[in-house]
């Protein structure tokens, strides 16, 4: 078989901007490409960032298609991207190639600029120096930085004089032009400077003061290459690197991580918020950072306590003022006083909404009833006084409200939804790195209804800890909770396989109804015996014949039922269906498919006009040539032609084809 050709390094590096790459590369090292599975061109990933994101890169022939659920919108693709194709390029070659050293550029010195120096007599050079600086502010404040003299400047004062450069840089409708990028080089090299001295705060400083400058004035950058979003992604990510890289006590390190926590949690662009989490998880590296990290987060968050998450105390013992246990209902149905006979209880059906065979055990047929809605009184009569609602959660006990204390988050383009989960990530990331496990069981509790992902990951750790009941119960409350639960059912059915026979084929009955998953078909027939199989094909038939025609005709091709394919094609006169199932259903009888797909063609030709129209009917006759003899083949292209000899294109179109 054939090697498959991944994207080398190189190629990786020309298909995102020089910043993605390198922030990619630096994702691949840190192990944070996770759940990878290549098949082929086909490769799907999970990337661990603020977030986990989903990556899906398809590679056809000399085309790459890539996809990710990150919000990046910028020139290039997506860090994410780049760190998969890493990682796949490290598999591929069973190698890290590192890239050869580049050369800096320098051109060979034609002047000896040493021996210059050397001949200028100091007075001299002090007053070239004197005249130089006199002009240039810029170096001036390099040489302030270098000479370590303090400059006396504040954040506040570095942000006036970044937003003139913007106030400068506006046209006359008040803007930053799409194509005008400001140039941010002279405050970065000054950051640089400071941070080679060792001047840490000054250096933090001037990089916080270029990010925070350029989201106050996003509101009026006409902007889409990304330009000034990687700015600001550059100046965090340096701001935490500087920190980082002088070994600083955690005392020296606390204004730096409030300051990023802050920051965090009122980011009024997505970007932004995951920059500054980054930021946060290069700066702290020790236990009290992280520890100082998660009481930030507990300082400003409301609908999560420290306590709770912290100490791994169950969320009903606490009695704090910001416990997730007020998110709980007082009414806990869950805690609901003991049943008796005379009532019925939602939560004794596990599958969704009451159905006639929960009541009747299929003695009725539904299709037969035409008497309107159907009442619980209609099957239950006197016997259950009254419904009781019960259901084993509600999104209520298992959602928090996760809103900064001080921010404008909430007026900006970041939901509170994908607000909250950014937040809750970074819980799930303290404890994790603090080894907290009981204190993360917990957090899942509480939040697993906030997101598909956290579902998922607090089932997967329960199945791991051998709470395979609970997982259940876990994947059934997101199950009935999210959209579209596709993840969800699969895992469930995993372990329904050998607990419940019933629970697992309803499970998959549903993969196939709502998600098409035909691997959940073929497992659904594996697990009926002949009786039970014919019933649930037959209602699959019904279902598709009220609503999904398409998919019914899909259904008798996956199960080789060609006659009936035929037949709902022929009622379907649908000519992309037709010429879709040629190859397989045309062998049933090939003279009658042509004569069908002639009937759908004739009035198909007459419907348009145009080259593109022409050549979807050339199209079209060679799926037709070889279904009969050539003479009745060609006595149906003279048909055409004669038909529609009013219009050369469509006779030149078939001419070029061949016909």
């Amino acid at each position: 078989m054939q090697h498959m050709e991944y994207p080398t390094r190189e190629a990786i590096r020309s298909l995102c901007t020089e910043q993605s790459f390198e922030r990619g590369h630096n994702y691949y090292r840190q192990d944070r490409v996770q759940e990878i599975e290549i098949d082929g061109g086909e490769i799907r990933a999970t990337v661990r960032g603020s977030n986990y994101y989903d990556v899906a890169i398809d590679i056809v022939d000399d085309t790459i298609r890539t996809h990710c659920s990150c919000p990046y919108d910028y020139a290039g693709d997506c860090k994410h991207i780049a760190a998969v194709l890493l990682a796949v390029d490290d598999r591929d070659t069973d190698t890290v190639s590192e890239t050869a050293p580049e050369s800096d550029g320098q051109l060979p010195a034609t002047v000896d600029i040493e021996s210059l120096v050397e001949q200028t007599t100091a007075d001299e050079l002090r007053e070239f120096f004197l005249d130089i600086l006199s002009d240039d502010r810029e170096l001036r404040d390099r040489f302030v930085a270098f000479v370590g003299e303090d400059t006396g400047k504040t954040v506040y004062d570095y942000k006036e004089e970044l937003n003139q450069l913007f106030d400068d840089a506006v046209s006359q409708r008040g803007m930053v032009e799409h194509d005008t990028h400001i140039d941010f080089s002279q405050y970065v090299d000054l950051a640089e400077t400071h941070r080679e001295r060792g001047h840490v705060d000054t250096a933090t400083d001037i990089y916080r003061a270029i990010a925070e400058a350029i989201r106050e004035n996003m509101n009026r950058i006409d902007g889409s290459t990304g330009y000034y979003g990687r700015e600001v992604e550059r100046a965090i990510e340096s701001y935490a690197e500087t920190v980082a890289e002088h070994d600083l006590s955690h005392e020296r390190k606390r204004p730096h991580i409030e300051y990023l926590c802050d920051a965090f949690l009122g980011a009024d662009h997505g970007f932004a918020s995951d920059s500054y989490d980054d930021a946060l998880r290069t700066l702290c590296t020790a236990d009290a950072d992280l520890e100082y990290w998660l009481q930030l987060l507990d300082e400003r968050i409301s609908g999560i306590s420290h306590d709770v998450v912290a100490a791994g105390d169950s969320p009903e013992t606490e009695t704090s003022g910001n416990d997730l246990s007020e998110h709980i209902s007082s009414d806990d149905p869950t805690n609901h006083s003991e049943r008796t006979d005379n009532v019925l209880c939602a939560s004794d059906f596990t599958d969704g909404p009451l159905t006639t065979d929960d009541f009747t055990g299929g003695a009725l047929d539904i299709e037969h009833l035409e008497v309107g809605t159907l009442e619980f009184d209609y099957f239950v009569g006197d016997a259950f006084e009254e419904l009781r609602i019960d259901e084993p959660t509600t999104v209520e006990q298992h959602t928090v409200d996760v809103e900064p204390a001080d921010s404008g988050a909430a007026e900006t383009g970041i939901s509170a939804s994908l607000h909250t989960r950014r937040v809750l990530s970074a819980y799930i990331y303290l404890l994790e790195q603090l080894d907290r496990e009981d204190a993360l069981t917990n957090l899942y509790d509480d939040i697993y209804l906030e997101h598909t992902r956290f579902c998922k990951q607090h089932a997967q750790r329960l199945i791991e800890d051998g709470e395979q009941a609970r997982a259940i119960e876990v994947l059934e409350d997101g199950i009935h909770t999210f959209r579209s639960p596709r993840d969800l059912r699969w895992l469930v059915a995993d372990l329904y396989k050998e607990r419940d026979p019933e629970a697992y084929r309803k499970t998959l009955k549903r993969l196939f109804l709502d998600h098409t998953e035909w691997g959940a078909y073929d497992n659904l027939k594996t697990a009926c015996n002949d009786q039970e199989w014919q019933s649930i094909y037959k209602e699959f038939e019904r279902h598709f014949e009220r609503d999904d025609r398409k998919s019914l005709v899909t259904l008798y091709v996956h199960d080789d039922d060609l006659e009936k394919v035929f037949d709902e094609l022929k009622d379907s006169e649908d000519l992309s269906l037709v010429r879709k199932y040629r190859d397989s259903v045309a062998t049933v009888d090939p003279v009658e498919y042509f004569e069908l797909y002639r009937e759908l063609l004739v009035p198909f030709a007459a419907n348009d006009t145009g080259r593109r129209h022409y050549r979807d009917i050339a199209d079209h006759l060679e799926e037709m040539q070889g279904l009969v003899p050539e003479a009745r083949f060609e006595e149906f292209v003279d048909f055409l032609k004669d038909k529609h000899s009013n219009r050369p294109a469509f006779l030149d179109e078939l001419e070029k084809a061949g016909f």
